[in-house]
């Protein structure tokens, strides 16, 4: 007989891995954006509670194309342990795969326990400078 072996992993734990994978087949960092003359900025709203930010990535490809916009996104945090359990996207940056980016730094956010939630987050894909880089 064979042993059975599971590995388990949290829900939070899946949807930030999924979107990490994501992320990393979207492209390269913003670093490499700024070698093309571009400055890629990501703001988010700092809301009260906030003890762990992590801001979203902005890859090269969507830089170099031109992608960029704003989006608002609704958390709902555990007040016993302040993390965010879900992210919703009630305004579209205008891409999809900008959104997934927002969602998975947001899903990485620590507020204080007993924070009420939802509290809702403004993301902003900007660029500035330099020129769009037609292939």
């Amino acid at each position: 007989m064979r042993p059975n072996f599971s590995i388990m992993i949290s829900q939070h734990s899946l949807k930030i891995a999924i979107l990490t994978l994501i992320a990393a087949l979207a492209g390269f960092s913003s670093a490499e954006a700024q070698r093309h003359g571009t400055n890629p900025i990501v703001t988010t709203g700092s809301p009260a509670g906030l003890v762990k930010k992590i801001d979203p990535e902005y890859p090269i490809g969507f830089v170099t194309h031109g992608a960029k916009g704003r989006g608002r996104f609704p958390l709902t945090i555990n007040s016993r342990n302040g993390q965010v359990d879900e992210v919703k996207v009630v305004q579209s940056t205008g891409y999809q795969d900008l959104n997934k980016l927002a969602v998975k730094a947001l899903l990485q956010w620590q507020f204080q326990p007993g924070t009420h939630s939802p509290v809702e987050v403004p993301v902003e894909f900007d660029i500035q400078g330099g020129n769009r880089i037609l292939h």
